[in-house]
C-alpha cells in the first residue's frame, strides 16, 4: 500500500496533471464536505487506468467525461478509473469526480492531518485545512504525488455560510450572494501548486494589506486575522516586508507574484499553504514564544512568519520528487532562519543560531531512507539539514559565492521538482568542492563525523573517524590570535606542527571532536 500512495506507478505515470477546478460546499454543522473536482490532463504515455486518491470517509460518487459516465472501483484510499483517453500521446483530456463525506477531523493539526473544525473566541465558526503528512486526498480527490504538480494551476469555489470569510490560495477573484444564507466564493491559483497547500480557511476574517515594491515589482501582500486581533495583525505586518526584503536580497525574488502573497491566521500553529500561509502562532515572538536555538536570537522575529514563508521557495517553488527528499524542503527552509537572523542582527549572531540548533538534532535515522512509498522523515531534516547547508557555507568560505548559489538554485529549480542527487550534483558544481562525502555521511548515515587528534610535543596528528571509507572534509583551526587556517582531514592520520599556536576548532562546521591524550 505504501509503494501505492508514494511512486509512480502506471496509475499515475501515463498522464500529466494540466489544471484542477475544486468546487466544494460546506456543511460546517455536520462537519461535511460535498462537491466536485475536474481534471484536466496531459496523456504522456500508454496506460488502461487512473488511480485518484480518495481517504475514508470520503466517497467518490460519479465519474464523468462530458456527458460519458465513467466506470471506477475502490481499493481502500485508491480509486481505479477507467481511462477516458483515446490513447493518443499528446491529448488534452478531463474528467470530473463528484464526492461528498465527513473527512477526517485533525486531532493535532499540523502534526496530524485533516479539517478542522473550531470556534474562534467568541464562538463562531473558525475552519482550517492541514494535511502535508497524510495528504489532501482526506479532503478532496486527486493525484497524490509531489512530482506532478498542475502546470496550469488550480480554480477553487467553496461555498459557505454568508456572514462568514473563505480565504484560500492565489487571488480572490469573486465573492457572489448564493441565497438567505449562503455564499460562493472563487479564488484562483496561476502557477502550480502541490496538493498539500491548497487550503480552505473560514472565519470572520478582516484584511490588511499593501503593495510591496520588490525584486520583480509590486506585489499584492496581505494578512487575514481573526477581526478581533486586527489590531495585532497590523503590528506584524511590517515584519512580513522585513522577511520578504530580507530573502529577496539574499536568495532571490518571492516566486509567486503572480498569485500574490498572502497569510492567514490559523487556530493551529502553522504550514506552508502557497500564497496562503497558515499563521498559528498567536503574534508572539520565536515558536510560540519560544526561542529553540536558546541562543536568544530566535526571540527576535516570529517563527512561523519567517519558516512557512521560507517555504514558498524551498519547498513550494521547489518541490522534491519524491517524499524521501524532505530535507530539501526543510533543511534549506530551516537554514532561511539563519539568514534571517543575520539580516536582523548580524552574521555572528546567525551563526550562534544555527549552532544553537544542534541540540535538537537525534541522528536516530538517516535524512534520506527508502524512495517510492508513503515515507515518513524523522525531525532532523530540520536542524540537521540546516547545519549540513551551513557546514557546506562554511567551507566554501566565501559568502558572496554562497549566495549566488542559492539564488542560482532557486531559478534553475524555479516552479519545478528535484530530486536530492540532482541537487547534490548541482551544488557540487556550483561550490567547485568535492561535497559528494560530506552529502553521503550527513544524508545517508546517522553518524556525525569525529575528528580524532592527539598533540604531542607541538605536533597535532588528526584523523576523521565514524565516516563512510574515503571521507574528506576540511577543518578550521582558530589560533591563539583568533586567526582561522584551514585544515585538509581524512580518514586517513596527517600531521603537522601547531608552533604553540593551536586555541580551538571553529564550531561553524557541524561535527565532533576528540582530543585522545
Amino acid at each position: 500500500m505504501d509503494s501505492l500512495v508514494g511512486s509512480n506507478h502506471a496509475g499515475r505515470n501515463w498522464w500529466d496533471l494540466q489544471h484542477y477546478t475544486i468546487d466544494i460546499e460546506t456543511d460546517i454543522d455536520n462537519k461535511r464536505l460535498s462537491g466536485s473536482v475536474s481534471i484536466k490532463y496531459k496523456v504522456i504515455g500508454d496506460g488502461h487506468v487512473m488511480m485518484i486518491d480518495l481517504q475514508a470517509p470520503m466517497l467518490i460518487t460519479k465519474v464523468t467525461s462530458g456527458a460519458k459516465i465513467i466506470p471506477f472501483k475502490q481499493q481502500g484510499r485508491f480509486w481505479w478509473i477507467d481511462k477516458n483517453s483515446e490513447g493518443k500521446v499528446g491529448k488534452i483530456d478531463s474528467i470530473m469526480i463528484e464526492y461528498n463525506g465527513s473527512p477526517k477531523v485533525a486531532s493535532n493539526p499540523p502534526w496530524d492531518g485533516g479539517l478542522i473544525w473550531n470556534k474562534d473566541e467568541k464562538g463562531r465558526p473558525y475552519v482550517g485545512t492541514a494535511c502535508q503528512g497524510d495528504g489532501a486526498s482526506l479532503w478532496w480527490p486527486c493525484k497524490e504525488i509531489q512530482s506532478d504538480e498542475p502546470d496550469m494551476g488550480v480554480d477553487l469555489f467553496f461555498q459557505a455560510p454568508k456572514d462568514l470569510t473563505v480565504v484560500s490560495n492565489g487571488r480572490l477573484l469573486s465573492s457572489t450572494i448564493v441565497d438567505a444564507v449562503k455564499k460562493r466564493w472563487h479564488w484562483r491559483v496561476t502557477q502550480p501548486i502541490n496538493n498539500y497547500n491548497v487550503t480552505m480557511n473560514i472565519g470572520q476574517y478582516e484584511r490588511i494589506a499593501e503593495i510591496y515594491e520588490g525584486k520583480k515589482g509590486p506585489l499584492d501582500v496581505s494578512f487575514y486575522v481573526l477581526d478581533y486581533n486586527l489590531e495585532k495583525g497590523m503590528e506584524l505586518f511590517p515584519e512580513i516586508k522585513l522577511m520578504l526584503e530580507c530573502f529577496e536580497s539574499r536568495i532571490g525574488p518571492y516566486p509567486f507574484y503572480e498569485d500574490g502573497y498572502k497569510m492567514i491566521e490559523t487556530s493551529f500553529l502553522g504550514m506552508e499553504h502557497q500564497s496562503g500561509i497558515a499563521y498559528g502562532n498567536k503574534f508572539k515572538r520565536g515558536y510560540s514564544g519560544r526561542d529553540r536555538s536558546n541562543s536568544g536570537y530566535g526571540l527576535l522575529w516570529d517563527f512561523i512568519l519567517v519558516h512557512e514563508s521560507g517555504h514558498e521557495w524551498f519547498g513550494n517553488s521547489i518541490t522534491s520528487k519524491d517524499i524521501n527528499d524532505s530535507w530539501i524542503h526543510e533543511g534549506f527552509t530551516t537554514y532561511l532562519e539563519t539568514v534571517y537572523t543575520e539580516c536582523l542582527s548580524g552574521k555572528e549572531a546567525a551563526e550562534k543560531y544555527v549552532i544553537g540548533q544542534r541540540k535538537i538534532i537525534t541522528n536516530k535515522k538517516p535524512l534520506i531512507n527508502q524512495y517510492g512509498v508513503n515515507f515518513d522523515a524523522p525531525g532532523d531534516i530540520y536542524d540537521k539539514g540546516a547545519s549540513l547547508i551551513h557546514t557546506i557555507r562554511t567551507i566554501m568560505d566565501d559568502d558572496e559565492k554562497f549566495f549566488a548559489m542559492l539564488q542560482n538554485i532557486c531559478k534553475k529549480y524555479y516552479h519545478s521538482s528535484v530530486s536530492s542527487d540532482e541537487l547534490e550534483a548541482y551544488m557540487i558544481k556550483e561550490s567547485k568542492l568535492n561535497l559528494k562525502p560530506i552529502f553521503e555521511q550527513y544524508l545517508r548515515h546517522t553518524d556525525i563525523p569525529t575528528l580524532q587528534y592527539t598533540i604531542q610535543d607541538d605536533v597535532m596528528t588528526l584523523a576523521w573517524t565514524k565516516v563512510i571509507p574515503d571521507f574528506k572534509m576540511p577543518v578550521l583551526l582558530v589560533t591563539k590570535q583568533g586567526n582561522r587556517k584551514w585544515i585538509t582531514a581524512s580518514d586517513k592520520p596527517v600531521s603537522f606542527r601547531l608552533n604553540g599556536d593551536f586555541d580551538h576548532w571553529d564550531e561553524n562546521i557541524y561535527c565532533e571532536y576528540k582530543l585522545v591524550e
